[in-house]
């Protein structure tokens, strides 16, 4: 039973949760190429590290999209399900190289200083020798650990994208990557960007995509970005019933609002006139 009211919680959040995943693999492979891109040019750094992977009592950003991805997929098919299995698996990889990754970094930044001002002061040649050995090789493992971790994000990304594919219904999903256009386009730039992705999900017209987020936007009451979304649909297909049948419902909606506002202003005046 507990299990059973377990998986109903999370049925019933798993689109919030799938937007959240979109959400935290972007900014997590964004940060990331920051650190590569460090790397390269003047050598990596601890600092921005830990908050990105985190700890057992205050989990980073990877960390949390690890456990949400584990949550999601854990107890999935793989033959019947195989983008999703893999792509949990590689967020494992990545989580648990990036970790491999800090704690070197730790390393390197920590103690190479203090062993090259020490180095300077002693004769002891056979201790010299070896820590230069230890974080010679230590390097090599992070320039390994980046490589990996580069990889592993490229091939995730794709999985992930394939994986969307079957959220067409996920109103939260693409509301978020509408929103979020030039991140999600620079993440897949080389498969076609968002609009490859969104014509794959709605083979019908992209316009549809549109009409889900607006849709959206008006059971929240976010009036303004829902006008924007149909809008929008309708300049992709000037025909699109759903888009014209929204901004009525929008319209409606607005009429009935500024209606029990009038009633509201027309009562708070009538019992100011009451008590003077």
């Amino acid at each position: 039973m507990k299990n059973k009211d377990k998986y109903s919680w999370l049925e019933e959040r798993k689109d919030l949760f799938v937007k959240n995943v979109l959400r935290d693999f972007i900014r997590s492979y964004s940060f990331f190429m920051e650190i590569e891109k460090k790397y390269r040019d003047t050598g990596i750094t601890y600092e921005g590290l830990d908050n990105w992977v985190g700890t057992q009592t205050d989990r980073g950003r990877l960390w949390i999209l690890k456990d949400n991805c584990h949550r999601l997929w854990k107890d999935i098919n793989p033959e019947t399900q195989p983008e999703s299995f893999f792509f949990d698996w590689m967020v494992g990889a990545i989580f648990h190289e990036a970790m491999k990754l800090k704690e070197n970094v730790y390393m390197v930044d920590r103690y190479h200083p203090v062993y090259q001002a020490a180095s300077t002061t002693s004769s002891a040649y056979d201790w010299q020798k070896n820590c230069r050995h230890f974080f010679g090789e230590t390097m090599q493992d992070i320039q390994r650990g980046i490589n990996r971790i580069q990889n592993l994000f490229v091939c995730a990304a794709e999985h992930l994208k394939s994986l969307l594919l079957a959220e067409r219904d996920n109103s939260l999903l693409i509301r978020f990557m509408l929103e979020h256009k030039s991140i999600t386009n620079k993440l897949w730039q080389k498969s076609g960007g968002l609009n490859k992705i969104l014509e794959a999900m709605f083979p019908s017209g992209l316009e549809y995509a549109y009409c889900i987020a607006g849709e959206n936007y008006l059971e929240g009451s976010w009036y303004e970005e829902a006008r924007v979304a149909f809008i929008e649909a309708l300049k992709i297909n000037p025909d699109c019933k759903e888009a014209k049948y929204g901004l009525q419902i929008l319209e409606k909606r607005l009429k009935e609002l500024a209606h029990i506002l009038e009633k509201e202003y027309n009562l708070a005046n009538s019992n100011q006139v009451q008590l003077n």
